[in-house]
């Protein structure tokens, strides 16, 4: 049996139909070939089966200059969204299933799990065909352990986005309308704006900021042009929530952050007070030094994850699929709360626990 079916030439060449572009899996019985990389037209995650495609999320640009970036990138009207933070999921109708797709292409046991707690079925019966794209925020979720100050019970959705059958993103004003008519829960947004309205834009930063929000994502009136930028409070809290994984995490993480908290300061005329200044230093060094105490007494570092899910084997499914996307996680309990399943799991950082380890145990190294 052929592990690559005829169906994906449709879609690709044939010298990218091998084990280093695709990986198949299996879902409630449909098997699925994600891409594991960018190609020409088709970004890492897109998603095959036969009969259809999921077009991978496409990133979006950053500007970290918001006067600047604004006047650059919208020469016409433009709206404001807010930006969410949480974990990227596409969902679509395929085959009777509602599917929730990770940005990597994985089918999500969990938000496909908790799917219809959180968006109205009826979207999928009044829209078919389109994919609903959007962010799901809040604690007890299996991939962010950085708390959400306005999030205090469980998850929610927020839709950005809804793609027709071809992948392409529907006009905003046309979302906003499907958003109302369907009752799908969707990031707020302001607008309409032209460039000239930059103070007004500084002013909802500033807002949003005071509110422990993480940004905007900006949007042309046909979407076809879309930047993000974020608070300077959402970089601190950014430092903070990994701090603890530094050795895990690309210095290039932290570096972009500081970069960003710079620009704000540099755009707005903002002093950094000491302040300020020692919740950076205290969001870089205090998680870390607890992680180095854990590690020197003998212990791995380690996360754990808290979530509630309406089936029992939802959980064992999550455990497969963190698995297979690379994640060492086990299962740790499972308990009646109500009328869902409570889990408890954590994540081990092996890696970054032994990098630690040697360094305290006295081994030198290059750097």
């Amino acid at each position: 049996m052929k592990e690559f079916p005829d169906f994906l030439r449709e879609h690709l060449p044939g010298e990218r139909i091998n084990k280093d572009t695709l990986q198949p899996f299996e879902s409630e019985g449909t098997k699925f070939y994600r891409l594991t990389k960018d190609l020409p037209g088709l970004p890492r995650g897109t998603v095959f089966w036969e009969g259809g495609i999921l077009h991978g999320y496409p990133k979006i640009k950053r500007i970290i200059h918001l006067a600047e970036g604004v006047r650059r990138h919208f020469k016409g009207i433009f709206y404001a969204e807010e930006k969410m933070d949480g974990y990227n999921v596409r969902v679509r109708r395929i085959g009777g299933r509602v599917f929730s797709f990770t940005r990597g292409g994985f089918v999500c046991p969990f938000t496909t799990d908790r799917l219809f707690d959180l968006v109205p079925a009826g979207f999928f019966d009044a829209h078919p065909g389109y994919t609903l794209c959007g962010e799901v925020v809040g604690p007890d979720n299996p991939y962010n352990s950085e708390p959400v100050p306005y999030m205090k019970e469980d998850v929610a959705f927020f839709a950005f986005d809804i793609k027709d059958p071809a992948g392409r993103s529907l006009p905003l004003k046309e979302r906003y309308r499907i958003y109302e008519d369907t009752g799908v829960p969707a990031a707020r947004h302001w607008g309409p704006f032209t460039a000239g309205d930059i103070e007004e834009i500084m002013g909802l930063v500033f807002e949003l900021d005071r509110a422990g929000r993480e940004g905007l994502v900006m949007k042309s009136a046909e979407g076809e042009e879309e930047v993000k930028y974020v608070t300077l409070g959402s970089c601190i809290r950014d430092i903070q929530a990994t701090a603890h994984l530094m050795t895990e995490i690309s210095p290039g993480f932290y570096i972009q952050r500081l970069i960003r908290i710079a620009a704000i300061s540099h755009e707005y005329s903002i002093e950094l007070d000491d302040a300020v200044k020692l919740s950076i230093a205290d969001a870089l060094t205090g998680p870390l030094v607890d992680t180095l105490g854990k590690v020197a007494s003998g212990e791995g570092i380690k996360e754990f994850f808290t979530v509630y899910v309406n089936r029992r084997e939802t959980l064992e499914g999550l455990m497969r699929h963190l698995r297979r996307a690379g994640v060492n996680a086990d299962l740790v309990s499972v308990e009646k709360a109500g009328e869902r399943y409570r889990g408890v799991f954590y994540r081990t950082f092996p890696k970054g626990t032994r990098e630690l380890r040697r360094k305290i145990r006295g081994y030198g190294f290059y750097d």
